[in-house]
């Protein structure tokens, strides 16, 4: 009787633990959220944020005040949301350099990118094109690799900074395709990269798809190949980097959101939802579609494999590249 009795009690208990985490999260959000972007206003990932900002606002009947906190490689903003209170009210605009490259490049990082944080759900991602000056002789990737093949050591690329996407993926080729040797030219932001690109002063670059589309189809560098696993609906003729022959290839922007580390589950649980259901959003897909931003649905366990996948992958590039600490 005694057995039966705690075990009444134990039943009874957890019910009421049960009650109580479905009432937190029916009552979540009750107040506004913090939303940190760890970049400067502008760009694909502050449009990203912001547009589902919006959406999510509407969703939780609560704002989400976003706010821009740049500097030190987007590792102020990420380092700010790491160190809050793990209440659900602050989040964090993560994306693969705040969790994926520069823990790993720079000297010292304030916060651990895996330890620190909950990942919630995705945002989506920001495939690269492999573009080159209008003067290039190579008109496809195949061309593109004997062309660079037979000028070791002349040609030349441009990025918008040292590990950045663009300048990690020309590293990935060239650890994936033997005999490639080429200088890397970081300037001061993609738009910089562009325009010397667009000069002639670089030879080729691996630009965010959604800021090249326009100087491709003016004529004023050529497309050779995207990075993503797919070929871009707005580049439909050009093949992606991996049906050209490099198996496997892909590089992808990502945009992702995280909590401080000891979030509640049913919390997290809640801004997924809310986050996935935004991606069948018209008006939202209609803004982010036009930045060739690819809508990803996943879970928070799918979200966290997904970066400590992106962890492991860029931290390989790094070392195989003997890419220099900043």
């Amino acid at each position: 009787m005694r057995i039966r009795h705690r075990l009444f009690k134990a039943c009874i208990l957890a019910l009421g633990m049960v009650s109580v985490n479905l009432h937190a999260q029916e009552a979540y959000p009750d107040r506004p959220i913090k939303f940190i972007i760890p970049f400067a206003p502008g760009g694909i990932t502050d449009l990203t944020g912001r547009t589902f900002a919006k959406y999510m606002s509407e969703a939780l009947k609560q704002p989400l005040i976003t706010e821009n906190k740049p500097g030190a490689g987007a590792l102020i903003g990420a380092n700010y949301v790491a160190r809050a209170p793990a209440d659900g009210y602050t989040m964090l605009l993560g994306t693969n350099v705040t969790h994926a490259i520069n823990p790993q490049l720079m000297a010292s990082t304030p916060y651990d990118p895996i330890k620190d944080f909950q990942p919630v759900a995705m945002f989506g991602l920001n495939g690269n094109v492999l573009v080159v000056k209008a003067s290039f002789p190579a008109n496809n990737f195949d061309e593109f690799i004997q062309y660079v093949k037979e000028k070791p050591g002349d040609i030349n690329y441009a990025s918008g900074s040292v590990g950045s996407s663009a300048h990690l993926a020309a590293e990935l080729l060239k650890q994936e395709v033997k005999g490639l040797d080429y200088m890397h030219v970081p300037y001061n932001g993609p738009s910089e990269a562009m325009s010397a690109l667009i000069g002639g002063h670089v030879d080729f670059m691996f630009a965010n798809i959604g800021a090249a589309i326009t100087q491709i189809k003016s004529g004023k560098i050529k497309a050779i190949a995207v990075t993503t696993a797919k070929r871009e609906a707005q580049l439909p003729d050009v093949p992606t980097i991996a049906e050209s022959g490099v198996p496997g290839f892909e590089v992808v922007g990502w945009i992702a959101a995280f909590l401080p580390k000891g979030a509640p589950p049913e919390i997290a649980m809640r801004l997924n939802q809310v986050i996935n259901d935004a991606q069948a959003n018209p008006e939202l897909r209609k803004t982010l579609d036009a930045a060739a931003l690819i809508p990803v649905v996943a879970t928070p366990d799918g979200t966290t494999k997904f970066v400590q996948d992106e962890y492991t992958k860029w931290g390989r590039v790094i070392r195989d590249g003997n890419i220099p600490k900043l």
